[in-house]
């Protein structure tokens, strides 16, 4: 390629970006100041276009993500805060993780995490419920430049956002389905229990499930959605309450709060078919027991590596874009062996 065209594929690039001419010199050649957020749109259009030569890191020294979680202690938490820590101590010479926690009872706290860090920073992984304020500071950080990856659930057309993690509504119709096999024949209800319904996530698993028991299990009623928060003792009450009022042939919770569920269920001489989320240790011991019918698990450790790659991307240090997909993964009696062993359904 001659000194012209190398000039034109450089002023496309400052065309697609939106900068000068200067500026995409500077950067594609490390000289002079160029702020971060200018540096990551010049490399973004680099790579759009398909500009054929090694390009810089779109941040001089470490980048600087913050993690942005619910403050929750139930087990895909826990074990989605300990594959970040995993992925933090692979990176360390390229990154550092900043990890922050908002509280359900004080929603206010995420957008304010989300407006004001602390340091200036390079990328943003956020649990977020689906509020009007919390979408109006996502669109602040996206216009500022700022990679910005939705963890676990999903903001529908939240334009500059990357969601990472499972398909919500196909794991709800896999529930559905499943569950509708299930209770072919038998008599009761079947009763759905969920966390808040201002997770996108839980809105599309009720959707999923509600649609396909519709379908193909018309002779039985659905109880519910119930919203109860991931809450043990809360799941136990209502659990209690509706076993007391008639025969349940099937149970779908589409959160946590299990240890709860299993307290109202464990009294029952003729159980209903329960199914909800996570491989866990406690949900492996209660399909042992016969408890638990069967458990749709979301890979919080493949959502932990793909929300780091993305962001990595997005900064100019990977050159294509990642491959790496969280699984939806169905677990079993059957196929258990440790307590966080799974079977993968394709």
């Amino acid at each position: 390629m001659d000194k012209t065209d190398r000039r034109q594929r450089m002023a496309d690039v400052a065309e697609r970006a939106g900068v000068s001419l200067s500026t995409v010199d500077r950067v594609l050649n490390e000289r002079g100041s160029v702020s971060d957020a200018k540096r990551r749109k010049v490399l973004q259009a680099a790579q759009a276009l398909g500009l054929k030569r090694l390009l810089p890191s779109a941040v001089h020294g470490l980048l600087r993500f913050d993690l942005v979680l619910v403050d929750s202690t139930t087990d895909h938490f826990k074990r989605l805060a300990a594959a970040f820590a995993r992925q933090a101590q692979m990176h360390r010479s390229r990154l550092v993780l900043q990890r922050h926690t908002w509280q359900e009872r004080a929603p206010q706290q995420l957008p304010e995490l989300i407006n004001h860090p602390k340091v200036p920073r390079q990328g943003l992984i956020v649990v977020a419920q689906d509020t009007p304020q919390v979408r109006e500071a996502l669109r602040a950080q996206v216009a500022a430049g700022v990679p910005v990856v939705l963890l676990t659930t999903s903001l529908p057309e939240l334009a500059g956002t990357r969601y990472v993690g499972i398909d919500n509504h196909v794991a709800g119709r896999a529930a559905g389905r499943l569950m509708s096999q299930w209770v072919r024949g038998r008599e009761g209800r079947v009763v759905l229990l969920t966390n808040s319904l201002l997770y996108h996530a839980h809105q599309q698993r009720v959707q999923g499930f509600l649609e396909v028991m519709a379908e193909q299990a018309q002779h039985v009623e659905v109880v519910g959605p119930i919203e109860c928060f991931d809450n043990d003792d809360l799941n136990a009450t209502k659990m209690n309450k509706l076993l007391q009022q008639g025969q349940l042939c099937g149970l779908y919770s589409t959160g946590s709060g299990s240890a709860g569920v299993g307290r109202a269920l464990a009294r029952q001489a003729q159980r209903p078919v329960w199914i909800t989320h996570e491989a866990t240790a406690a949900h492996a011991a209660m399909l042992r027991e016969g408890l638990l019918s069967l458990v749709l698990d979301q890979d919080p450790e493949g959502q932990a590596e793909a929300a780091i790659q993305q962001l990595l991307y997005a900064n100019g240090d990977l050159n294509a874009p990642p491959q790496v997909r969280p699984q939806l993964r169905i677990v079993i009696d059957e196929t258990l062996e440790e307590p966080h062993s799974m079977s993968v359904l394709t």
